[in-house]
């Protein structure tokens, strides 16, 4: 049985001179391209795989196994850029990502603890592994707010606010 491959996006050009590469990869398959181990470039019309080392930056800057030069990064720039089939996410598996975070439509709601008052609005809502946290900026300091049960005492949608309990010395920590 023959693979089937989804094509994706393209290398743009060499960066630098360790075998860089700039990729433009469509949106749509943006979380597939990050998670990929492996991709496949197209070479005289057949998608030979590459492993990917290493993806950084908001311009996509990739690294491939074996591609150690810029020579050899040039060689691949202007070609097409495929997954396996198999390796891109269904529908459900990109709804369960995204249902994942629990906190993520509270960006922007006031963070109000109970004996504090307000704190401040909430600018990102991060994931780490034993909570998610929210963001807020106050005396123009970040700081990390754990959205656990044990603090979070209410969640008004329409107020946009969200009421916690915190352990007294928290926010000095």
């Amino acid at each position: 049985m023959m693979e089937s491959y989804i094509h994706i996006g393209k290398m743009l050009k060499a960066h630098g001179l360790d075998g860089e590469l700039k990729a433009d990869i469509q949106n749509e398959y943006l979380e597939d391209f990050l998670k990929a181990s492996v991709i496949f470039i197209e070479q005289q019309g057949q998608p030979v795989p590459y492993f990917v080392e290493e993806v950084r930056g908001g311009q996509l800057l990739v690294k491939l196994e074996g591609v150690v030069s810029r020579t050899q990064a040039q060689a691949l720039a202007k070609k097409k850029v495929s997954l396996r089939e198999d390796d891109i996410l269904t529908e459900d598996e990109r709804e369960m990502e995204v249902e994942q975070l629990e906190y993520e439509e509270c960006k922007g709601f006031m963070i109000v603890d109970v004996s504090e008052g307000e704190l401040g609005l909430i600018q990102d809502i991060l994931d780490y592994p034993q909570q998610e946290m929210a963001v807020i900026e106050k005396g123009g300091k970040e700081i990390l707010i754990p959205l656990i049960d044990a603090f979070v005492k209410e969640v008004n949608k329409e107020g946009k606010k969200i009421i916690i309990e915190l352990p007294e010395g928290l926010l000095n920590l």
